[in-house]
Formats: structure tokens, sequence, C-alpha cells
């Protein structure tokens, strides 16, 4: 029985050999050649920035109640450490006034200070050395809602509703 086995296998491989089969023809590899850039005039990018004008900056001239999104901190009562897990902790409001100057309180710190437009349609406005002598960006909430974001330009953002 294995001698008709082996006898089946030899007779497929020899078949296989001297049959029909055409052999792979590989194609040639063309590499890939750019541009070269150091004909070209070197320009910077063009950066559309449309000017928020002062009538649109109305929206933010107001008191807010603001607060962090996802606050965690511990708090001591008579001796016993709890985590506090928030949703949007709330902080102190930030004044946004019209004369161009502000205070909030958030982080345990009270800051008053100048702000200014930034002609930027995301972030119109930004709190000069504000919390954490951070400056902080203020705009609009992206879903048209009646409220804002604060941001730090890295990691932390407030969230702000008319007070």
């Amino acid at each position: 029985m294995k001698h008709l086995q082996l006898l089946m296998l030899a007779t497929m491989v020899a078949g296989a050999t001297y049959g029909q089969v055409t052999p792979y023809q590989a194609k040639e590899i063309k590499p890939y050649t750019g541009r070269d850039l150091s004909t070209e005039q070197k320009k910077p990018a063009t950066v559309q920035q449309k000017v928020t004008s002062p009538a649109s900056l109305q929206f933010f001239i107001r008191k807010w109640k603001t607060g962090v999104t996802d606050a965690f901190y511990e708090v001591t009562t008579a001796g016993v450490r709890t985590l506090v897990v928030q949703a949007n902790a709330r902080t102190k409001p930030l004044y946004i006034n019209s004369n161009g100057t502000y205070y909030w309180e958030a982080y345990g710190e009270q800051k008053s200070g100048q702000w200014v437009a930034t002609g930027k349609t995301d972030y119109p406005i930004m709190l000069k050395n504000a919390i954490e002598n951070k400056n902080w960006y203020v705009g609009q909430h992206n879903n048209g809602k009646n409220a804002i974001y604060i941001w730090d330009h890295n990691a932390i953002s407030y969230t702000g509703v008319p007070l």
C-alpha cells in the first residue's frame, strides 16, 4: 500500500514538472523619484484667519459659571480621607468684562488681568497670564450652545455657562 502511494506521488511530481506550467515572470521595480524642492521658491503656507469683530465678542462679555471636566480630588473630614469624583467639578465664576479685563478663581488662585482678542474664530479671546500663570483661550461651545470652552492650549480645559 505504501509503495502505491509513493508511486502516485512520483507520478504527480513528474507530471507537474513536464506539464504546461508557466513560470512567474517578475516585473522590474521602478524607484520613486520625487520632485526637486531646491528649485522651488520657499513660501510659508497661507494661513487664513477670520478676524473676529467686536460685535461677535459681545457673546463672551459676562459672568460665567465654570467647571473642570471630570475632576478627581481628596477631601479630609474628621480625619477620614475621601476621594471625590465629579463630572464637571464646579469652580468659581469667570468674569469677562467689556473694558478688556477679567477676574477668575480656579485651583485656589484668584487672578485678574487683561484679555485680548486673538483674531481667530475658534478661540477669539485670550486671558493673559491667568490661572497657573498661563494664557487661557476662550471659545464658544462647538455645538452652538450658550456655553464656552476655556483651554490652556495643552491638556486642561474648562467649560462655562452664563451665570
